[in-house]
């Protein structure tokens, strides 16, 4: 999972084995290694649409159950977005990228739509 925090944004990019973990009603855990360890979370419950808590060390983004669950199948849906208070949120599926890598940094992603044409 990759986390992109900027200015009143969050935004999350998952992995195909991390939204198929999601979809499954599990939730997903990084841990960041700073001194104080800092750990942000994905986690399916019975919400209406995405929000956010900060508790001590954790950053936990609720998605709603029933969408986590059909979004691993579907193919045309990217991610949701929401905005709760002043913080816009966006969690979507991690495209490889365009320019061919030689490391595991598109390893499990999606396939990217622009380098499909």
């Amino acid at each position: 999972m990759k986390l992109r925090l900027r200015a009143n944004t969050i935004r999350l990019r998952l992995l195909k084995g991390e939204v198929d973990h999601l979809a499954q009603g599990h939730i997903i855990v990084e841990t960041l290694p700073t001194p104080k360890p800092f750990h942000f979370a994905v986690h399916p419950s019975h919400v209406v649409d995405l929000t956010a808590t900060f508790n001590e060390d954790t950053l936990t983004i609720e998605v709603p159950r029933d969408w986590a669950a059909k979004w691993a199948s579907n193919d045309e849906e990217v991610g949701r977005s929401a905005k709760t208070g002043n913080l816009d949120i966006l969690i979507e599926k991690d495209w490889a990228c365009t320019t061919v890598r030689d490391s595991a940094e598109d390893r499990d992603t999606y396939p990217n739509p622009t380098a499909l044409r």
